[in-house]
């Protein structure tokens, strides 16, 4: 079987990951990727129109990978720390990926069948609107990708700073935001 024949979603965006992480953004092309999967541009161009479409398919790959790991029935705090550190975990495994995931939304559809979920845990003890709960998950994602690009947003280059230093920023930062979730919308029942 020809390599071209082998291309899906999974070996492009596996490929995309590993030009992220090992040579960063500034090295994604559709002909590096190509060259990459050992196949020509042609047969790339049939499963992806452009760089665009590959920046987009790895902030959906991302966005996924949180949205598997919401569960029902999480207090809304639990739910929001989980998914501040299942993101940072991912991106940590992906550093290139966090200069995509700055810049790039995640399509609506990743979020709708979470959003359900999202909204019974973020209204169990907090007094809010669906529309506000929504932004605050939003804010707190955007929160996390932020400090992983202060962390690997030079991939391949290592971080600056001792992972330590890293560690205590991303802990401040969440747990804050969580504070002033709760001081701001908290009900005083099952904070």
């Amino acid at each position: 079987m020809s390599p071209a024949a082998r291309l899906d979603a999974d070996s492009i965006l596996g490929a995309v990951f590993d030009i992220l992480d090992g040579e960063g953004i500034a090295a994604l092309s559709m002909r590096t990727l190509a060259a990459r999967l050992d196949v020509k541009a042609a047969s790339l161009y049939y499963h992806v129109p452009n760089k665009a479409a590959l920046l987009q398919m790895v902030a959906d790959r991302i966005a996924t990978q949180i949205m598997a790991t919401i569960t029902p029935g999480r207090a809304w705090r639990e739910l929001l720390d989980g998914i501040a550190h299942d993101l940072r975990d991912i991106l940590r495994a992906h550093p290139g990926a966090a200069a995509v995931t700055a810049v790039q939304n995640a399509s609506p559809h990743v979020f709708e069948e979470a959003v359900p979920l999202l909204l019974f845990s973020m209204q169990s003890g907090l007094r809010l609107t669906d529309d506000v709960a929504l932004h605050l998950v939003q804010s707190l994602y955007v929160l996390v990708t932020g400090l992983a690009l202060a962390e690997f947003g030079n991939a391949p280059e290592p971080p600056y700073a001792p992972a330590a230093y890293y560690d205590a920023w991303f802990d401040i930062a969440v747990s804050t935001f969580l504070d002033g979730v709760q001081a701001r919308y908290g009900t005083g029942d099952h904070d």
